[in-house]
């Protein structure tokens, strides 16, 4: 490949840091790269005012930040976890041999794991497959993308308790569960617990793994208004970079990189660039309490919704 061709291919190379937590961050500075044939080699700085070591990571958006899921094989330098702060210039090389793509961008996240002094156990959870990062919130530690798990099902068709987890993919298209998750009715959420259905109330006690890693659990209303008040009531700092319209355009300051992932209602799939439900497992009659963003408000909305819609699922660390 040209170099001619690979400057045209990042020239909107865009690079960030994620915010865990206001004034102690870590903090990436002095973002450069430069491009010789097919490698990228991406320099910066970072500082961080609670530990000697972050962790790294690069995502890279093939679409000009739309998703930001584009496999770009492996990095080396300093990059993963055990990344010293201060001192210097770190680096990261990246080789691609792909084709000329005018809509790359990538972004660079530091992460310290410390919140409050509380830290995610790990910087990522590998789970049927699927590796999903963590980020803290707050004394919270959330999985970072919402839940791709189980076979999946088409539209119409209820899921049920038969010993494997169920999905619907928005639109029936396998690309929108590889995207944004699946969708699940409440009740395969939380894997029918204590004999759980989408038409009776259940009053569980303790967290309720449901479909979650063990060790996560789906989250209660009570860590739903945890999580709002963390962030301010600021749905906007939930919601990715490059999601939302006018007053609710996502900053994602918080790190939870929330995709307007939208529903199935019963027959019909909705919502999708519009609105995102998360199904939590505070449950009363035929609704349970989930939380919802909405592309157009920076409201954050916890309320009770009919169970057997199908939602999204983001898992929160017991």
């Amino acid at each position: 490949m040209k170099l001619r061709n690979m400057l045209c291919c990042f020239s909107v190379i865009v690079l960030l840091t994620s915010q865990l937590r206001a004034n102690t961050n870590p903090v990436v500075t002095e973002v450069q790269f430069s491009i010789s044939a097919t490698i990228v080699t991406v320099t910066y700085k970072v500082a961080d005012a609670e530990q000697s070591t972050v962790t790294i990571s690069m995502e890279v958006s093939s679409d000009a930040g739309a998703t930001w899921d584009f496999d770009y094989g492996t990095a080396s330098g300093n990059i993963g976890d055990n990344v010293a702060v201060g001192a210097g210039v770190k680096t990261i090389t990246w080789i691609y041999t792909g084709p000329q793509n005018n809509y790359f961008k990538i972004r660079i996240i530091a992460n310290d794991l410390v919140i409050d002094g509380g830290p995610c156990a790990t910087a990522s959870v590998l789970y049927e497959g699927v590796t999903y990062n963590t980020v803290q919130i707050g004394k919270q530690c959330w999985l970072k993308g919402n839940l791709n798990v189980g076979s999946k099902i088409t539209g119409g068709v209820t899921q049920t308790d038969n010993g494997q987890i169920e999905k619907y993919c928005y639109d029936n298209d396998d690309l929108n569960c590889t995207l944004h998750g699946g969708l699940y009715q409440w009740a395969e959420a939380v894997q029918y617990k204590d004999g759980a259905t989408n038409t009776t109330p259940t009053t569980f006690t303790g967290n309720v793994r449901g479909i979650c890693p063990s060790g996560w659990h789906i989250p209660a209303e009570a860590e739903f208004v945890a999580l709002k008040t963390a962030v301010g009531s600021d749905g906007n700092s939930l919601k990715e970079v490059g999601q939302g319209t006018g007053s609710g355009v996502g900053t994602n300051t918080s790190g939870f990189s929330a995709l307007m992932s939208g529903g199935f209602y019963e027959t019909y799939f909705a919502g999708l660039t519009f609105g995102t439900h998360y199904l939590g497992s505070t449950n009363i009659d035929i609704g349970a309490y989930d939380l919802y963003l909405t592309s157009n408000l920076s409201n954050m909305f916890i309320a009770s919704y009919t169970k057997v819609v199908g939602f999204s699922v983001r898992c929160i660390k017991d």
